[in-house]
């Protein structure tokens, strides 16, 4: 389970990309398999909610916004493959809906008055109803400096589809007990035949990426070329810069992390800002490993 939201910043702030909930089940396809194959498999079945919204909540005239509302709902499958034991191949599908069907509002609405926030004045004026089917693909390459102690994973990902359609380059440096990626909490990969023996590792790490986009759903609208079909939309910045730094620990049932995402302006609009946000994860395995 992810959870990200700009609140755990403590700087009273909740714009840009505001909250994402994330639910993932991972398991290995049959150990006899992966130990025919030589290498581990990972399906992953997960299902997300994220929305977006402008910097100030209180504004009700769209053409005062510097970014639209949208929320999204969605389902995502992934395969990783680790063919070497310092490499994963990930690929997939995220298959789902944006606009007010994802619930988005509702959710954000609900606990804005709960915790006494300021009501969202724009939700009525969000993204439109639009399925979303993005393909997913990343590769991903571990470069060890000191063993155990020091490494840089070079990503490699793009999107194409609906909802978002971009390429990203991105290096993280990592220091502290570290594992080779196949047995590493950085991908999730604590689970399969072995893992038991794997030793509790922990480790910081510091990442920068850059990213080209080509389209972003939540913030243009759905790929048209008829603004009337969306009128509240922006216009995207091709280039934005993704900087990370985290810490991610492990036991014998759980792993841990926290990250601290900065992004610089993803919107051409003059008001806009850059934007940072906390996210959080705790995965469980659910079953003794074997």
């Amino acid at each position: 389970m992810t959870n990200e939201n700009d609140v755990y910043i403590f700087q009273n702030i909740d714009r840009y990309y505001s909250n994402g909930v994330f639910l993932n089940y991972r398991f290995v396809p049959g150990t006899d398999l992966v130990d025919t194959l030589k290498h581990k498999r990972i399906l992953e079945i997960g299902i997300a909610q994220k929305f977006w919204t402008p910097q100030n909540l209180t504004l009700d005239d769209p053409e005062d916004y510097d970014r639209p509302y949208a929320g999204m709902l969605n389902l995502s499958f992934r395969r990783a493959e680790f063919r070497r034991e310092n490499s994963r191949l990930s690929y997939g599908l995220d298959f789902g809906i944006m606009g007010k069907a994802s619930g988005a509002q509702a959710f954000q609405e609900w606990y804005h008055k709960v915790f006494g926030f300021p009501r969202p004045l724009g939700w009525e004026y969000q993204v439109p109803n639009t399925l979303i089917l993005d393909l997913k693909f990343e590769y991903d390459h571990q470069f060890v400096l000191v063993p155990q102690k020091l490494d840089v994973i070079s990503s490699t990902a793009a999107s194409l589809g609906t909802g978002f359609t971009h390429a990203v380059q991105r290096f993280d440096i990592r220091t502290g007990k570290l594992r080779k990626l196949s047995e590493s909490a950085f991908f999730n990969a604590l689970i399969g035949s072995g893992s038991r023996n794997i030793a509790v590792h922990n480790y910081f790490f510091l990442g920068y990426g850059l990213q080209y986009v080509g389209h972003d759903t939540t913030i243009q609208g759905k790929i048209s070329d008829n603004k009337e079909e969306y009128p509240h939309g922006e216009e995207i910045i091709s280039w934005v810069r993704h900087l990370r730094v985290g810490f991610a620990t492990n036991s014998e049932n759980t792993t841990f992390k926290i990250t601290y995402n900065w992004l610089s302006r993803e919107v051409d609009q003059w008001a806009a800002g850059r934007h940072a946000y906390i996210g959080l994860e705790l995965a469980l395995r659910l079953q003794p490993r074997s």
